[in-house]
């Protein structure tokens, strides 16, 4: 997938499932972004197999080997954006809740992106200029397939409705 359709499929399932406004998501999206080099590295650059991070959390240690058993078991690769998403869902709605909660109480994108960095990234080097350029870039791509997006489903619409 591109950039922007990654961001528009993880921003609509944190803000459907979450409940999370725009620029809270996009905080979100924006540590998974530099994390994972835009959705593009998915395993940590200098490391061999098996260690380091991996998916577009970059999860290492017991939560590497918790999403590898997780892509295992749900039959998916842990390239796909399938995989990725679905075991983010799953540490939000579980032990990393509290990450869904402190963003949903952030009023700005920087707010939002530092500290799911600090509850749920918890990275060794927040690099945390990195992870807002990512976020504010997340927002303006969601932004900008908005009106595209609404006129493809008023079109849609406007097809499914049957003449006078």
């Amino acid at each position: 997938m591109t950039f922007t359709a990654t961001v528009m499929l993880l921003m609509t399932t944190l803000m459907n499932d979450f409940g999370l406004t725009d620029f809270q998501a996009a905080g979100v999206v924006g540590n998974l972004g530099h994390e994972s080099e835009g959705f593009t590295i998915l395993h940590e650059i200098g490391q061999r197999p098996g260690s380091g991070g991996y998916g577009w959390g970059q999860w290492t240690g017991s939560r590497r080997r918790a999403f590898l058993w997780w892509c295992e078991t749900h039959h998916l690769d842990w390239r796909s954006d399938e995989a990725n998403l679905s075991y983010m869902t799953h540490e939000l709605d579980g032990a990393y809740h509290e990450a869904v909660l402190a963003v949903a109480r952030s009023a700005t994108i920087d707010a939002a992106t530092t500290v799911f960095e600090k509850v749920f990234e918890r990275a060794g080097v927040p690099a945390l200029q990195s992870r807002l350029e990512w976020a504010r870039a997340a927002l303006d791509a969601y932004r900008a397939a908005q009106p595209k997006a609404a006129w493809r489903a008023a079109l849609a619409a406007a097809r499914s409705t049957p003449s006078p």
